[in-house]
């Protein structure tokens, strides 16, 4: 990936900010490990006082799936958890109410059957991991778990985070930090539940399109945005995005999240061939966690996760590129974003619209 070709992804992102297409955006890649385009554009925020910069936070919401993944990919290694765990072995309370066979590779791939969240009175009670924990272990399943595949948007931290926190001992927490943020030094870049300092660093969403956002709403009500729900709260820039990507395959300053099997174990799509759910109401493809979206003759070649506001971390396996994308802008019809197909384009990606 040559200079040129750094200055024409620069000046797209230029483009879109100036076009009012986006408002504030950032692009990483890394290449065989190495850290080649660190971009950004536009503004912080709707009323373009602030620049945006390579540090400026982003909130990118479902793209923080993958980051809680790769820390139980981590777990499993260490022999702490299986794939095949049964949820109700280490979270007793859970074993009920015909969840008793769910395993944990139906919640990496979406099949669990709990995908509805559990009722609360106030939004505020999503940062309450206990509390929730606790209405989702009484919760019953849709279907039959382990059959069909149903994204579950904000359950999958509980779901996820609640059983390997059961089997490890320390907070779901503490293990993604242990296990991923701080072996890649991201204390700065990567949040899971911001602080008063990284707040000062965190670009608004620009819902200027859209109206009322649901997840604008969300991340402004501090207890959400401060706590730890990293199904959906998260805030990264584009660069640690990135990193956590090439450091699924390549060591980064001696650091290597996963051996090279479970990569490539994780990278295997899940999805059976007669799945009664219509891929257009749900992702249609889904490894352990990952999201596969190489070319249909080779859909692991390319794992990734997208994000409700248009954010991405993607890794080419095939290429051995790493990328992350941040932006701001709520685009009405999500998840298709013409910056972003257009960077694929460029790069000879897939278009994704995840």
């Amino acid at each position: 990936m040559n200079a040129e070709l750094i200055r024409v992804l620069q000046s797209l992102l230029d483009e879109a900010v100036e076009s009012g297409l986006e408002c504030g955006c950032q692009l990483a890649i890394y290449q065989d490990g190495e850290l080649i385009a660190d971009l950004a554009a536009g503004f912080t925020s709707p009323d373009r006082k602030n620049p945006v910069t390579p540090e400026t936070l982003f909130p990118v919401f479902s793209v923080g799936k993958a980051i809680a993944v790769t820390a139980i990919h981590c777990l499993v290694e260490k022999g702490t958890l299986s794939y095949s765990t049964r949820l109700g072995d280490v979270w007793p309370e859970f074993d009920c109410n015909g969840k008793e066979h769910i395993l944990l590779w139906h919640v990496l791939t979406h099949r669990a059957a709990l995908f509805r969240d559990p009722e609360y009175a106030a939004p505020e009670e999503m940062a309450d991991w206990q509390k929730m924990c606790g209405r989702i272990a009484a919760m019953r399943p849709e279907w039959t778990p382990g059959t069909r595949c149903q994204y579950h948007p904000h359950t999958f931290a509980w779901l996820l985070g609640e059983p390997a926190s059961r089997a490890d001992g320390r907070s779901f927490q503490e293990i993604v930090s242990a296990e991923v943020i701080r072996p890649l030094h991201l204390e700065n870049e990567l949040f899971f539940g911001t602080t008063g300092e990284a707040d000062l660093r965190l670009a608004s969403l620009d819902c200027s399109r859209v109206g009322n956002y649901e997840y604008d709403r969300l991340m402004n009500i501090p207890a959400i945005r401060h706590g730890f729900i990293p199904s959906f709260n998260g805030a990264m820039t584009a660069r640690a995005i990135a990193r956590h990507y090439a450091a699924l395959e390549r060591e980064i300053e001696g650091v290597r999240l996963l051996r090279p099997e479970t990569l490539a174990n994780a990278a295997i799509t899940r999805r059976a061939d007669n799945d009664p759910v219509n891929p257009e109401a749900c992702w249609p493809h889904f490894g352990l966690g990952y999201v596969t979206f190489g070319p249909e003759d080779d859909l692991s070649a390319l794992i990734g996760h997208g994000g409700a506001a248009g954010a991405e971390g993607l890794l080419d396996r095939r290429r051995h590129i790493a990328l992350g994308f941040t932006k701001s802008k709520i685009d009405p019809k999500h998840p298709e974003h013409p910056l972003r197909d257009r960077i694929a384009r460029i790069l000879n990606l897939p278009v994704r619209h995840w």
